[in-house]
Parts: C-alpha cells; structure tokens; sequence
C-alpha cells in the first residue's frame, strides 16, 4: 500500500541512499559526514549552508501515462468489490553539488555510478514496497533524465540563478494508493436460456 506520504518517503530514502553512496565512494573523500547537513532537500538557491555538498530537488510530479486508465482492482478477499487503480506517478529531481568545479564533477559521477548500479528501489526504509492491490509495481524505476542544454537552461532560469553543473533523474511509478472504500460490484452470472444459448446477466 501506498499513502499520500510516499512521495516524501522515497526522497528521504533517496538522500539516505546518495549519501551512503558518497561515502562509500572508492579512492576519495567527497566531504559527506552529516547525511541531514550534507545533502539539503531544496532548490539550489536556498543552499546556504557551508556544510551542504549537494541539493536534492523535487522539481518536478507528472502522471505517468502507459498507467492512468487502470480498471478498476479486484479485491482479493472479496471478489464482489472493486478498488480505484492507484495514482500513478514521475518524480523527477534536480541534484546539484555545492563544491568547487572538480569536486562537483566528481560528485556527479558518483552519482551516476550510483544509479547505474541501482536502477531500482524495493524497499523504503528497509520495508518492501507493496502492488497497491496489484495495481502497481513491487518496484521503483531510477533513470538519469538528460535534459538538452535548452532544457537545463529554461530550468535554472525558473530558479533566476546563472546556469551550474547538475544532474536530473527520474523515479517511476510512484503509486498512491485511493483513499476511497472498494465499492460494490455487479455480479455477473452466466445462464442458460430456455433455447439453450448462455447468456450473461
């Protein structure tokens, strides 16, 4: 099951993660000590903290389209009722290292190390991800999201900060699941008619 608080909880996961894998990182010490200090959850303008090394912003929440028009979900202790599909979601971060040029550089490769080594998320927490009944995915896709420099550029102009090395990725799906009860099914009973020919009502 999914509530309205997975967004939050896999970008607080998210930062856990990146941060054990900066320390972790073979050769070098990129500075990560403090993983709340270290790695600020906001736009890279709001970055003022000499402690921070990186900026993890949710800069953008889509919907995910191949899973919007799900049917409705079965239940499975009861095959009279029927639940809502999930919300299904993309979440797309913007993480940009606070360091001097190569230091930054080498921040960002470890990051992309990172998500090639771990294209995906099962657990948040140390706790598996649900189906939402069976309407989602046990897990979470990771994908760098390389945006073309008039992409990037419309970005850091949103933020009206002069254009600095960053990275985008996306996660998806990300499902919430409905808070509305499972509703009552039509029954759906084959008979046969008095010609003999099956019928459904």
């Amino acid at each position: 099951m999914s509530s309205f608080t997975i967004i939050n909880d896999i970008t607080v996961e998210l930062r856990h993660r990146i941060f054990t894998a900066m320390q972790t990182a073979l050769g070098v010490d990129l500075g990560f000590t403090d993983e709340s200090v270290n790695i600020a959850l906001a736009p890279p303008e709001d970055v003022a903290d000499t402690s921070t090394r990186l900026s993890l912003y949710l800069y953008h929440v889509g919907i995910n389209n191949s899973m919007r028009n799900q049917n409705m979900l079965p239940q499975t202790a009861r095959d009279d009722e029927l639940r809502l599909p999930p919300l299904p979601l993309e979440l797309r971060y913007l993480v940009t290292p606070t360091d001097d040029e190569e230091v930054s550089q080498l921040i960002l490769g470890r990051l992309l190390q990172f998500i090639y080594d771990n294209p995906s998320l099962d657990t948040i927490g140390e706790v598996p991800l649900g189906n939402s009944f069976g309407g989602a995915s046990r897990e979470l896709r990771l994908t760098p999201d390389l945006l073309n420099v008039e992409q990037l550029s419309q970005l850091w102009n949103a933020f009206s900060q002069p254009f600095r090395l960053s990275l985008a990725f996306q996660v998806d799906v990300v499902a919430i699941d409905s808070a509305r009860s499972p509703v009552i099914a039509p029954r759906v009973v084959d008979v046969l008619s008095v010609a003999g020919i099956k019928e459904r009502i």
